[in-house]
């Protein structure tokens, strides 16, 4: 579990540096935004529940799409999802939210995001069935969009997600890679 953890802060570290700092490149091209966008990304995620005494670890990712209020706020859809399979058990949770996504400078790529909507959980036993619950859902992250392109990013992420259930919650934190384009 320590080497998760560790890659998890050395991904948000990279992230954040990366906001920090911008290249060459951004400066050759600048960070417009206009109009509609889209993006997806891929990467690890940890669920942890209210009585969870690890986090388990999966794969993880986000569909996003939006349109562009101004040069720093972005309005949207995002679809997230983390899932785990072991021995015939497979357990998944997703979120779908209306999200915000603001940069604090428009010439930058580095941005904070937060949503509300619907979580899920399902779990799924290999030849015996399935259950499942719906509650309500929160997104929060940070990334920053590393523009390679007119209209094309790079986008190194981290989010937490949030799901609130019946009989209790569940939460994933998720860091990967994404693309977009604005």
């Amino acid at each position: 579990m320590s080497r998760i953890r560790t890659w998890c802060i050395a991904l948000t570290l990279i992230a954040l540096v990366g906001a920090a700092a911008p290249s060459d490149v951004e400066a050759q091209r600048p960070h417009t935004r206009e109009g509609f966008f889209i993006g997806f990304g891929l990467g690890l995620g940890t669920l942890g529940c209210d009585d969870c005494d690890e986090r388990e670890a999966g794969l993880s990712g986000y569909l996003k799409l939006g349109g562009t209020v101004n040069d720093r706020v972005l309005l949207g859809f995002e679809s997230s999802g983390w899932t785990k399979e072991e021995s015939g058990v497979t357990l998944s949770q997703g979120n779908a939210s209306a999200v915000v996504w603001f940069y604090p400078t428009a010439a930058s790529g580095f941005y904070l995001k937060g949503g509300l909507g619907l979580a899920t959980l399902d779990l799924t036993i290999e030849d015996v069935g399935s259950g499942d619950e719906t509650g309500a859902g929160v997104t929060l992250g940070l990334g920053f969009d590393a523009r390679v392109g007119s209209n094309f990013s790079l986008t190194p992420y981290g989010n937490l997600v949030v799901g609130n259930f019946d009989g209790g919650s569940t939460n994933v934190v998720q860091v990967g890679i994404g693309l977009s384009w604005h």
